[in-house]
């Protein structure tokens, strides 16, 4: 074995064993010379490492966006051969099953592929932050990795839109006057309404037929409502607005024979809901945020069908609703992309508020997608003074129960682990407010 003197810089001699000199083997040397190269080399190794995962995530969900516009392309193309071989045929030129999703169809192929983005990006500390512009598909360039990416990014919303000051309009204080003020009418006379996108608190029990003319102001460009104590006039107007895509309406009392609410909608909070806002949700193609509050007339007992083609399917999903088979039914249809559960229930007692086989119902749901459950305490329906029973430790009996039942335990594919919290016991993210599709980790 050769030796190598730390001292001397040169072969170890019996001099530089017997002067106690720091001695070492020729390997050992070799390695701690080759450390630092070993170090980079692994640091990159393992940002290769990660940037292949990444990749490979996002492979997975462009091949089910794939799947799903060739069954889109497949349908319209066996549509339009039916409708020629009827033309050549001489037959009666009936209108095809799938005209209703057409206009659909074109402006989400449009939004796709015409999409130009902004994006800052801000890497390790404030010092380093990147923008830069990106059209999705502009003509006779070629695409970047980053256009997939992006055309996932659009098809799911995953974004927050930013509206500019002038497109926002707050009119609390405004639709909350209890006399006729001249405020009132030059409100409505305000040539800016034209370019109101975001329509923020707009209280109609005091003014509900200026709420209502307001509303018909704003109806043909406003993407973002939110309003409190609308009644069946507003709702009516609410259901023609082209452009709204996420809306937040308190009803003063649950409508009868309420009127659909805009199937364009990417997001739908309601309260006091109707057993029509239960079924126009399998009709919403791009609903992926749906929040339903307080049903006071008992429980619906509704039977969701599969979802229909086309459909993009709830990715968050909370209510306050019994039985607890129409919310398992609900969750059930959208299992194949829900990825957060909200469900009111109690944790003990008799009551119709406590779902006592709700482990076992969530398991036999399929919920494949499915990352975190919460289990909402407070208030119900005929509990409006005081909160629905609930105990610590019934509550950790429960969430273990859910939790032992949602374990995947599919050998083939990566152990999958829902989280499921209390809303009173444990610290839970917030819900995304309205407008927001991002997803937020614990």
């Amino acid at each position: 074995m050769e030796f190598w003197c730390r001292d001397c810089s040169e072969d170890a001699g019996e001099d530089c064993v017997d002067s106690g000199h720091s001695v070492c083997s020729l390997r050992q040397l070799r390695l701690g010379q080759a450390a630092p190269k070993v170090q980079r080399l692994q640091k990159a190794a393992k940002s290769a490492r990660e940037v292949v995962k990444a990749l490979l995530d996002a492979k997975g969900v462009l091949e089910a966006q794939l799947e799903q516009w060739r069954g889109r392309l497949r349908l319209f193309e066996e549509a339009e051969r039916e409708l020629c071989d009827a033309a050549v045929a001489g037959r009666d030129l009936e209108e095809p099953a799938l005209e209703e999703g057409l206009e659909q169809l074109l402006q989400d192929a449009t939004t796709l592929l015409q999409a130009k983005c902004q994006l800052q990006l801000q890497v390790d500390s404030p010092c380093s932050t990147w923008k830069g512009q990106l059209q999705v598909a502009a003509p006779g360039s070629r695409r970047s990795l980053l256009c997939p990416l992006m055309l996932q990014m659009h098809q799911d919303w995953n974004l927050i839109k930013i509206f500019r000051p002038e497109e926002c309009m707050h009119v609390g204080k405004l639709s909350m006057q209890k006399e006729h003020t001249k405020e009132l009418d030059e409100a409505l006379q305000n040539p800016g309404l034209d370019k109101v996108r975001k329509l923020d608190g707009l209280y109609c029990m005091e003014q509900p037929n200026w709420s209502t003319v307001l509303l018909q102001r704003v109806a043909p460009h406003v993407e973002w409502l939110s309003l409190e104590d609308a009644v069946r006039e507003h709702l009516d107007v609410i259901r023609d607005m082209p452009a709204l895509r996420c809306l937040y309406v308190h009803l003063t009392t649950s409508v009868k024979n309420a009127p659909d609410m805009p199937l364009q909608l990417q997001e739908l909070k309601v309260f006091n809901f109707s057993v029509e806002h239960l079924q126009s949700v399998q009709r919403m193609p791009r609903l992926r945020k749906l929040v339903l509050n307080w049903h006071p007339r008992g429980a619906l007992d509704v039977a969701f069908p599969p979802l229909p083609a086309g459909h993009c399917g709830l990715q968050w999903l909370s209510v306050y609703l019994q039985p607890a088979s129409t919310v398992l039914s609900l969750a059930k249809a959208h299992a194949a992309t829900l990825q957060e559960l909200r469900i009111l229930c109690a944790s003990e007692g008799d009551g119709p508020w406590h779902f006592k086989d709700l482990a076992e119902g969530l398991r036999q749901c399929g919920l494949v997608a499915l990352r975190r459950v919460v289990l909402m305490r407070g208030p119900a329906p005929r509990y409006p003074a005081e909160k629905l029973p609930h105990a610590a430790e019934s509550c950790k009996r429960q969430k273990k129960s859910i939790w032992d039942k949602l374990l995947a335990t599919d050998s083939e594919k990566p152990v999958r682990v829902v989280k499921v919290m209390c809303q009173e016991c444990d610290k839970c993210p917030t819900f995304p407010p309205l407008g927001d599709f991002t997803w937020k980790d614990d």
